[in-house]
């Protein structure tokens, strides 16, 4: 194989884009965000709770990635980059908002709206009575509560290991900050999870 085929194994997906939209190539930015977009506004909505604010959220996290790109120095791949900028885009719609109770951060197994796929059979075929839909109705929103409760660091990385599925490290290099504090937030939301939940779990086993 030539030397200029031979690819490294870790080589960015999103390199070729990034360099035509260099070159000169505006509509090589459209690729990357057809590519990121779904993710990027999923994300949002599990931190933010609010599809509004996620839309904006995404948005914005796209024009910041715009006007940055020509200094993007690849160190990372362009999608953990792009991730850093949603994740700090949230953050700051939390500081804007001065407070984290106003929030809505919902189950992590949730549909995000306008990405639900349809099902294949009847609702009445599966159609649950009518104490089951109120359980189910409790427990969701005893789940949002809790997540309401944790501190948006907790809320992040339990959103990125258990939604996102990412490693430790790669949390890690996204957070820009130590495994061992990804390992330590992420104990903390799952025992704070468990324990706020336990009371309600104990009764749903009546």
């Amino acid at each position: 194989m030539a030397e200029h085929e031979q690819r490294p194994p870790n080589r960015d997906p999103d390199l070729e884009a990034i360099q035509a939209f260099r070159a000169g190539d505006a509509g090589a930015f459209d690729t990357l965000v057809d590519r990121h977009q779904g993710r990027v506004y999923r994300l949002a909505w599990r931190i933010l709770g609010d599809r509004d604010a996620a839309l904006d959220a995404a948005q914005e996290s796209f024009v910041k990635a715009w006007k940055a790109l020509p200094r993007f120095e690849g160190k990372a791949r362009f999608s953990t980059w792009l991730t850093r900028i949603a994740i700090n885009q949230c953050r700051n719609e939390l500081r804007k908002r001065g407070t984290v109770k106003h929030t809505r951060p919902l189950s992590l197994d949730a549909p995000v709206p306008g990405t639900e796929s349809p099902r294949g059979a009847s609702v009445a075929d599966h159609a649950p009575e009518a104490w089951e839909t109120a359980r189910g109705e409790e427990l969701r929103s005893a789940f949002e509560a809790v997540m309401r409760a944790l501190e948006p660091e907790a809320r992040e990385v339990l959103i990125l290991t258990e939604v996102e599925a990412l490693s430790y490290e790669g949390i890690a290099e996204l957070l820009d900050v130590p495994v061992g504090t990804i390992r330590s937030r992420l104990h903390r939301a799952r025992a704070d999870v468990r324990r706020r939940m336990a009371a309600v779990l104990d009764v749903s086993r009546d």
